[in-house]
């Protein structure tokens, strides 16, 4: 007996979880599914917002030979059944599945303004960049100082550097960073020209205009809003619980709470009492990890909880400057630091790393990605920032 693994997303998740587990057990039919026939190196989105262009590689020329590929939407997932409902050009269809993985991931933003810009998805990321002309914008606003918000601010005033460019959050500016960290990335967005406006709550939006709640306000004429990640609401439509950013609470097997036959990773997942945030980062261990628990679930072997923790942060400052930023393996932020040009020669090492590891798990015939494993529970009493949800308006949680 062969059983059905179908997954929902092809990001860095879906793509190696299904190569990994399609190579170490024989007795498992796997099918991905996504609305793109293109994967996007979403850890490269700000570049192509700033007019960058990159190669865009199939999905089906990532995936081993035995894995089908599904092109499609899913508008819904029967947990209770054990199928999907997939949309394709041919009309709708239900997929049946013994093992469902979902690796949707977070195309999502929390809505700020009518007026606001996207470049979470690559719907949002296409219309931004053909609905807008870079040589048109004079006055560019991002909302939200996380790592997304720093890496376009400082890619477009690199690029386009007689645009004013603003960046707005409600938190203090880099306070998930070390003091020499912190400092490094005001230096660098200063020195770009980037204008930085922290600890700043909004008070309403208007047409060309920022009001805050102390009465000051600033101008624009785009709008970009960086944040924070929302998973698809379909996982909360289809019964799953979920949190406010539609994440499916998973169990330490990054299992859905209520659904045993269902693996969730990626930043669809939301582990509790733990520092795991969105991105790439804890996409790729994600995607391994349950590749190995649903081989040896099907084996009948013993599985172990999800084990990772973090070793640092790459920022992206341009094309020419940096910052790694080491950390414990809760995320927290150690003192040391790379910065500058070596530290930008290293976040893009990092980012051809990415692909290059889901490249080496189709074509090596053993398991090649490993990940930092260890306790990634919260500390007590201390706040970790997630770096890609710092939000800037009242309406954000």
């Amino acid at each position: 007996m062969k059983y059905k693994v179908v997954i929902i997303g092809a990001g860095y998740a879906g793509i190696l979880c299904a190569n990994r587990l399609e190579k170490q057990n024989q007795n498992v039919e796997i099918s991905i599914i996504s609305d793109s026939l293109l994967f996007q190196e979403r850890i490269r989105f700000h570049e192509y917002a700033s007019g960058k262009t990159g190669k865009m590689v199939p999905v089906e020329n990532l995936l081993r030979k035995k894995i089908e590929f599904l092109h499609g939407k899913v508008s819904k997932i029967e947990p209770n059944a054990n199928f999907i409902q997939l949309e394709t050009l041919n009309g709708m269809s239900p997929i049946t599945y013994d093992y469902l993985v979902v690796a949707t991931g977070s195309s999502g933003i929390r809505f700020v303004s009518q007026k606001e810009n996207s470049i979470q998805s690559k719907e949002a990321l296409e219309r931004f960049r053909y609905s807008k002309n870079p040589k048109d914008i004079n006055d560019l606003c991002i909302i939200g100082a996380g790592l997304t918000g720093i890496e376009l601010a400082a890619e477009w005033k690199e690029s386009f550097p007689k645009t004013r460019v603003t960046l707005i959050d409600r938190n203090q500016f880099g306070k998930s960073f070390s003091q020499k960290g912190k400092l490094h990335l005001e230096t660098a967005l200063e020195t770009l020209g980037v204008k930085i406006l922290d600890s700043q709550m909004i008070e309403s939006i208007s047409s060309h205009q920022i009001m805050f709640r102390n009465k000051t306000k600033e101008t624009f004429d785009t709008l970009v809003n960086c944040t924070g990640f929302q998973s698809s609401r379909m996982l909360k439509e289809s019964g799953f619980l979920t949190n406010e950013a539609n994440q499916i609470y998973v169990d330490s097997f990054l299992r859905s709470k209520q659904f045993s036959n269902v693996f969730v990773c990626g930043d669809a997942a939301k582990l509790e009492h733990s520092t795991i945030r969105m991105g790439c980062v804890t996409a790729l261990p994600m995607g391994a990890y349950v590749a190995d628990s649903i081989s040896n679930t099907i084996l009948g072997k013993k599985i172990s909880p999800f084990s990772f923790h973090f070793f640092g942060r790459c920022v992206a400052l341009g094309r020419k400057n940096g910052l790694i930023q080491f950390t414990h393996g809760d995320d927290s932020a150690k003192e040391f630091v790379i910065q500058g040009k070596l530290a930008a020669v290293l976040k893009e090492a990092v980012n051809r790393f990415t692909i290059f590891s889901i490249k080496m798990e189709k074509y090596l015939p053993f398991r090649f990605y490993i990940w930092p494993k260890g306790n990634s529970e919260y500390t007590e009493n201390r706040e970790i920032t997630e770096g890609n949800q710092s939000v800037a308006g009242e309406t954000q949680s």
